[in-house]
């Protein structure tokens, strides 16, 4: 135990010690992360190769293990192939962590390098090769399939603590967290190996985050996020190789659990909303909350209480069962997305209120389409206005709108429409019909309202539909509807095409029969009139 404690004082005075000297290089050659881009939280220039200093830090307290003889360095020598198996393709992620800070490169570079470098571990025999999946049990998996877990597994969680490092001392306190689950666990299994490096990583990380946490003086950069990132998920591999439980699912993705929530979410939103999967933004769950107007210091401090959280529970899975285990992840997972659902995306929003349009509002919707099919067949059938107007009454009755009014007439003139509206009158008095102007005009409401309130107040909007034919215009309808309203339940296609064109066709229709009913009696009176002037 003393050796334990030696190695995390030695890691976390090294980082201590480290850290300044790393961040005065970095200023004195400008290596530093400008606050250009939207994404930025900070205001000033900070230098940004935190990693150099995590990972020397690490490997100075590493290197003093062959000089101390014991039981511990003893029992470590059967363990050194696995050291490098980590250790090697941890020093090439930095190297291109390094190599990103100080002259960038795309996110098809970065994951092909990554892949790359994943593909040598598990040359070196780093992989995983069973799961214990809940109410399942343990599943070896075939070569190809182990392969491409190991592979992803390893990408992912590299790149979840990049995507995390956007504020101050969020990846690096993930990290710590994450590295002490791993610590507790290995303790609880009895794995020097995974003890040493988890506790090495602790010390590092605790003595970086003296200078990390805001106001930060120096970032992690990507130099230091993938690295802490793959080591990671590298010490969940080996130190799970052997595991035959439900903690060889439970505890890695407990372990990594705020990284992997937000990497979730924001590869979800990104497919959702069609934006490019590895293009930044600036709505990572960090950013949200900045976004409420929290401080930096406030949401890092509730982001590791949520890290706490999920490391506790990973480490209550070292004494669960499968069954447990499956019922834990259950609850987590619906926790997550009720948390997330409240972070104000507008992708979870819209994905409510697509739900809410499948399954709440679909039997409206269907309803309120089949009342536009309808209305629009009693059109084609309409043979006068009051026959027009019913038809039009029964669609608005459906509630969707709260005012109508439509003006209709025949180009020939005033007197045709006067007809039209006469043989209306005679067949049974129409509300809200009347001319003006020598044009038909009629208005509809679902309650009292009076037409200038609705008009000229700014609280509706309007969807107008102009009655036109190929043979001309016949006017046009206005549907009005409050601004507060519930989402419009009925398909637009429908209203402006199929029932928009049988009104327009309605109209025509009618109109110039009295055309040629007017045609017909000046006929007749002129044959009258010659009758007289014969005799």
């Amino acid at each position: 135990m003393n050796t334990y404690f030696a190695l995390f004082l030695i890691a976390t005075f090294s980082s201590l010690i480290l850290t300044p000297l790393v961040r005065r290089l970095c200023e004195r050659f400008k290596l530093l992360d400008l606050p250009i881009a939207g994404r930025k939280t900070h205001s000033r220039a900070v230098p940004r190769l935190g990693g150099v200093a995590l990972y020397l830090s690490c490997l100075i307290a590493l290197s003093t293990l062959p000089m101390v003889d014991n039981l511990l360095t003893q029992s470590l020598r059967q363990f050194t192939p696995q050291i490098f198996v980590g250790l090697i393709p941890a020093t090439l992620v930095l190297l291109l962590g390094i190599y990103d800070d100080l002259r960038g490169t795309n996110a098809g570079v970065k994951f092909a390098t990554l892949g790359l470098i994943a593909v040598l571990f598990y040359a070196l025999g780093g992989r995983i090769e069973a799961l214990s999946v809940p109410f399942v049990g343990s599943v070896e998996l075939p070569s190809t399939l182990s392969f491409l877990i190991t592979v992803l597994w390893l990408v992912g969680i590299a790149n979840a603590f990049n995507l995390i490092d956007g504020m101050d001392g969020l990846a690096a306190g993930a990290a710590l967290f994450s590295s002490l689950v791993i610590l507790v666990v290995s303790f609880s299994r009895e794995a020097p190996l995974m003890i040493v490096v988890a506790i090495v990583l602790c010390g590092a990380l605790a003595g970086f985050l003296r200078y990390n946490f805001n106001p930060a003086s120096i970032f992690l950069g990507d130099s230091g996020a993938l690295f802490v990132g793959f080591t990671l998920a590298a010490l969940s591999v080996l130190g799970t190789q052997k595991a035959t439980t439900a903690v060889a699912v439970g505890i890695p993705a407990l372990a990594f659990g705020l990284p992997v929530v937000d990497t979730a979410v924001t590869m979800t939103r990104r497919l959702v909303s069609g934006k490019p999967l590895f293009e930044g933004d600036n709505e990572h769950i960090h950013h949200m909350l900045l976004a409420r107007g929290w401080s930096q210091r406030q949401v890092a401090l509730v982001l590791y209480a949520v890290c706490a959280t999920f490391g506790l529970l990973a480490m209550l899975f070292t004494q669960t069962g499968a069954r447990s285990t499956g019922f834990v992840l259950f609850v987590v997972v619906v926790v997550v997305i009720i948390a997330v659902g409240n972070l104000r995306y507008h992708e979870v929003d819209e994905l409510k209120a697509g739900v809410k349009r499948t399954v709440g509002d679909r039997r409206i919707r269907v309803a309120n389409n089949i009342r536009v099919r309808r209305a629009s067949r009693a059109l084609a059938k309409a043979a006068d206005l009051r026959e027009l107007f019913d038809a039009v009454s029964y669609l608005l009755e459906s509630g969707e709108f709260a005012y109508a009014c439509m003006q209709i007439g025949h180009p020939a003139g005033g007197e045709v429409n006067e007809r039209a509206v006469s043989a209306s009158e005679k067949q049974r008095a129409q509300r809200g019909l009347e001319l003006r102007n020598g044009r038909i005009f009629w208005s509809w409401s679902r309650t009292p309202i009076v037409a200038e309130d609705v008009v000229d107040s700014g609280s509706f909007w309007c969807l107008r539909l102009p009655l036109a034919t190929a043979n001309g215009q016949w006017g046009w309808m206005n549907l009005y509807r409050a601004f507060e309203s519930d989402p419009l339940l009925v398909d637009m296609n429908y209203l402006s095409e199929l029932f928009r064109g049988q009104l327009a066709e309605a109209g025509e229709r009618i109109l110039n029969s009295f055309v040629a009913e007017s045609m017909d009696t000046s006929e007749l009176t002129m044959t009258v009139g010659a009758g007289k002037s014969i005799g």
